[in-house]
């Protein structure tokens, strides 16, 4: 006996939905944010990008950290490093995120096409 898994096809709203989710909504969080935090990361007139990368990322990375380093021996400098240094980790992590998203995005662009002639 065989097991099938039948496909059934989008309909034009659901491509449509999917391609508005996946596509067209992380784009626009992209540059908002890049809008927002570009001018932080300017040093004489020419963008860090890395702090650029940092930034934007923490919106889609903080929560994804499995572990906080958490300051301990009672030092108020150290513990402000490690709260920075968790930020730091989050908007990396997060840069990698949102870099997964756009590529993401850009792939649904013909997958709706071809959704939207085959369905």
């Amino acid at each position: 006996m065989e097991l099938r898994k039948e496909v059934l096809p989008m309909t034009r709203s659901e491509a449509i939905k999917a391609f508005f989710f996946k596509s067209v909504l992380p784009v626009i969080v992209a540059l908002i944010l890049y809008c927002i935090f570009k001018s932080a990361c300017m040093k004489n007139g020419e963008i860090d990008y890395v702090w650029l990368w940092i930034l934007c990322g923490l919106p889609f990375g903080l929560h994804r950290m499995c572990l906080w380093i958490v300051p301990g021996g009672g030092s108020l400098g150290g513990g402000i490093a490690l709260f920075a240094l968790n930020f730091i980790i989050g908007g990396v992590i997060g840069g990698f995120v949102l870099a997964w998203r756009l590529i993401v995005a850009v792939w649904y662009v013909p997958l709706t096409v071809y959704r939207l002639i085959v369905g």
